[in-house]
């Protein structure tokens, strides 16, 4: 008994990845995660979400359907990475504008408020196909799965309505109403996107911002 309570039990110990192959593997799998995203839009907004199976999201993105689980739980993972990622896009150019602006502090509250909105504008045009997937397939998510979008959504109306504080304390814009009309300036900013066909009297984006951005003044005035 004495003998064997001399014994020692090895220990094996299997080394982890090098700190290298770590990050190049979570950077692979971010990749892969944008990759299958990118294919998947398109193939959302012309098809629907529901429509749409993992297979053909698969052949688009040049992977097998079993890849696909590889980088997502399921298909409505793929629809939440898509809308999270391009709103929050939205939300940071928003700040990016209040952020500058207020550095520099202009004297006039409305053009401060009203560069503001533009930048706003300018980020939902820029990811306008998103934004149109999300009023088509929001209603797709589980609402666990809504509620962050939600959340971003009104975080956003905040940061319109700071922008809009300046003119406020002037006196210039109204309290009146203030959350439907910030709320009705983020719907119009969404408008070319999702009705860009009625809108057959503005060539370019910009002139459709140049009419919005004096509708907005007004709105924010009544």
């Amino acid at each position: 008994m004495a003998a064997r309570s001399k014994r020692r039990e090895r220990v094996i110990t299997i080394p982890g990845p090098a700190p290298l192959k770590q990050v190049m593997d979570k950077e692979l799998w971010k990749e892969g995660r944008a990759k299958i995203a990118a294919a998947a839009l398109p193939l959302f907004l012309r098809y629907g979400f529901h429509a749409t199976p993992v297979r053909v999201i698969a052949h688009a993105a040049g992977i097998s359907s079993g890849s696909v689980f590889n980088y997502f739980s399921g298909k409505d993972e793929i629809l939440e990475m898509i809308l999270d990622e391009s709103q929050a896009e939205a939300e940071r150019a928003l700040e990016r504008a209040q952020h500058t602006l207020s550095a520099g502090r202009r004297a006039d509250p409305v053009e401060l408020f009203v560069s503001v909105y533009r930048r706003y504008a300018e980020s939902i045009d820029a990811i306008r196909r998103y934004t149109l997937l999300a009023y088509q397939e929001v209603k797709s998510l589980a609402e666990r799965k809504r509620s962050p979008l939600f959340d971003r959504e009104r975080r956003i109306a905040a940061l319109l309505k700071t922008a809009a504080e300046p003119a406020l304390a002037a006196g210039v814009f109204s309290h009146d109403a203030l959350d439907l009309k910030v709320q009705s300036l983020i719907v119009l900013a969404h408008a070319w996107a999702v009705r860009h066909w009625a809108w057959g009297q503005y060539a370019r984006f910009s002139d459709y911002l140049d009419d919005l951005s004096k509708v907005a003044v007004s709105i924010m005035k009544a």
